[in-house]
């Protein structure tokens, strides 16, 4: 629990490529908990990106990862690593491989932002149901068709959405299109 009552979860995780699909799965395993699974998905892929990123630029052999249910069924997704490197919403172009994983983020999310801190930073996203006026706390809340995918089927869209991107890329790079 956080000082102000909310639950949270926190754990450390290696700073390795097979750490972001563990993120992944333990946002997802947490939200399930609360009864979130309104902001399951982008929370999802908020942690793929901050993870990815801590993976891809950090400096020390861990991250830690902190999920923090707030008011209204919103849900703050935090990858708090070693580097006092900032990161940068940029705008990739099409021959870049990487660059868009904040441009995710800002998409999916309500808000999000940097915490600096004496030895690294804290970034973080929070994510908000698609119908705020349906909320878990709700004693009998309304009955609204949601999708909610599985694990197994939100990572193979995923890879899907990646494997789809890298085709792209291969072809305007192969016809030599800027």
């Amino acid at each position: 629990m956080a000082e102000d009552g909310s639950p949270v979860r926190s754990t450390s995780l290696p700073r390795e490529a097979a750490s972001v699909p563990v993120a992944r799965q333990l946002v997802r395993e947490t939200l399930v908990d609360w009864g979130l699974p309104d902001v399951t998905d982008a929370a999802e892929l908020v942690v793929s990106e901050l993870a990815s990123n801590a993976v891809r630029h950090a400096r020390h052999g861990a991250f830690r990862l902190t999920i923090r249910r707030l008011a209204g069924g919103n849900v703050r997704v935090a990858v708090t690593d070693k580097s006092r490197t900032l990161p940068l919403l940029a705008t990739a172009s099409t021959a870049d491989v990487t660059g868009r994983g904040l441009a995710l983020v800002d998409a999916v999310s309500r808000q999000w932002g940097t915490d600096s801190l004496p030895w690294g930073k804290r970034v973080w996203a929070d994510v908000e149901p698609a119908d705020d006026s349906v909320l878990a706390d709700d004693p009998a809340p309304a009955v609204v068709a949601h999708r909610v995918w599985s694990a197994s089927a939100a990572q193979i869209t995923y890879v899907l959405m990646v494997v789809a991107m890298a085709a792209w890329l291969g072809v305007v790079i192969a016809t030599g299109q800027r």
